[in-house]
């Protein structure tokens, strides 16, 4: 594997839970002590960074009132200069019925400005478990925002007028945990993971009829198509931790997904003590995979027996994608993956696991790349690519970012490579020895 540059850079008094770029060298980070009365402030900054990855120098903050939470997740329409991001008001305002969690903030001149809010949570407060906004995705038009929360709602609005046109999108279990969103690279398709399953949803534009009967401007409709879920890997349950769309066009032109898998159980292995059936693994591996279409979709209706069982809640009848599978897989550790990020030309992956490593593989052939051990001190809360993709940042609870050098082209061998090295030098082998026993 390549080695690289990178290098840390301490946030003193500053735990990140979510950052994102602004632009190639302007990264935001979003964090602080949470609604606790921790005396940590939470707040939005900004922060210059040199692209061979040394320098990181702060530029501005937007400070929290005292009481609110945290920014929790993040998007930026770098179109715009606006950072969309989530963060609970206030505890007496959430009483009161007024939580604009999901708020835009615009950058310009070294300055950070709250522009506009909506709300989409509308649970009561509870002490102990309120609800808040754990994903933001924008889609790459910058037309449209999609919000994921912890009470396990998906909320689709306008970009950036922030219209709710989607609130508790059909196609998702009362219960599973949402994991991740995300949108194709056209813009027409909305992945919306939990652990149990990815749903697929097509994002349509309004028929010529919608837009004739409507005084106000038409909304895209969504409608939900399909849904994928994990294979046992190695005999091993395993469950979503992250699932994005492929940004690289492929020859049949269909839909590819890359997923990070976490096992549900530690291993189960052979004792070997006598008298002692098994033994437990505390090992908790992970895996990275890629979906793929493989077969186009049935045109057979769905039976009364399927219709019994709960199919009509997985596929639309008659409106699946098509039949999917694995077309790709790697083991790419013992401990559970983090967070994950795809770079902005499809050709990367990179994710950061619960031992503190940072790996980045190739998107194809799910090769590694890179690694780096021991990145951070703490949890992994935040991996992202410039848009350039040739810087990667992370950061956490240990009040550091990590700049990574992302190396223009990978030296070394890739192991898929050295394996058909391997096989092509046994053939060679083989053909000497055998001409040598002729002459003989």
């Amino acid at each position: 594997m390549t080695r690289t540059k990178h290098y840390p850079h301490a946030t003193p008094h500053f735990p990140i839970t979510c950052l994102d770029f602004a632009d190639d060298d302007v990264l935001v980070l979003g964090g602080g002590g949470g609604a606790s009365r921790s005396g940590v402030a939470n707040k939005l900054r900004l922060c210059r960074v040199s692209k061979d990855g040394t320098k990181m120098t702060d530029m501005c903050d937007y400070v929290f009132e005292k009481g609110e939470d945290a920014p929790t997740s993040m998007a930026v329409d770098r179109q715009r200069k606006v950072i969309v991001a989530g963060v609970n008001e206030t505890e007496s305002s959430i009483k009161s019925g007024k939580n604009e969690h999901c708020r835009a903030f615009s950058y310009e001149d070294n300055n950070l400005t709250r522009s506009k809010g909506k709300q989409t949570i509308q649970a009561q407060w509870q002490d102990l478990d309120y609800p808040y906004q754990k994903i933001t995705s924008l889609n790459p038009t910058t037309s449209l925002l999609a919000v994921g929360t912890t009470d396990n709602r998906v909320s689709i609005l306008t970009w950036p007028d922030m219209e709710v046109i989607a609130d508790g999108v059909q196609g998702l279990q009362a219960g599973d945990e949402i994991v991740d969103l995300d949108w194709s690279h056209d813009g027409f398709w909305l992945s919306i993971t939990t652990a149990s399953a990815t749903a697929l949803y097509s994002i349509s534009p309004p028929s010529s009829s919608t837009v004739a009967g409507n005084e106000k401007s038409p909304q895209p409709t969504v409608k939900f198509r399909q849904k994928i879920y994990p294979p046992s890997l190695d005999i091993v349950p395993a469950q979503f931790r992250a699932c994005r769309f492929s940004p690289l066009s492929t020859a049949d032109h269909k839909l590819h997904l890359h997923a990070i898998l976490n096992a549900t159980k530690p291993r189960i292995t052979p004792s070997r003590k006598r008298g002692k059936a098994s033994s437990r693994d505390n090992t908790r591996k992970s895996w990275a995979v890629t979906f793929g279409v493989v077969a186009d979709a049935s045109k057979q209706a769905l039976t009364p027996e399927e219709k019994g069982k709960g199919k009509e809640n997985e596929v639309v009848e008659g409106d699946e994608v098509g039949k999917w599978d694995l077309v790709a897989r790697r083991e790419i550790g013992g401990k559970p993956v983090t967070t994950f990020d795809i770079s902005p030309d499809g050709g990367l992956l990179a994710y950061a696991s619960s031992d503190l490593s940072i790996g980045i593989l190739e998107s194809k052939t799910l090769a590694p790349m890179l690694k780096i051990l021991h990145a951070h001190s703490f949890a992994i809360t935040a991996l992202k690519f410039n848009p350039s993709g040739d810087l990667l940042a992370s950061a956490g609870a240990d009040n550091m970012v990590r700049l990574i050098v992302v190396p223009s082209s990978f030296g070394g061998v890739s192991m898929p490579l050295l394996a058909v090295l391997l096989a092509l030098l046994l053939v060679i082998v083989a053909f000497l020895a055998q001409r040598h026993r002729i002459h003989l």
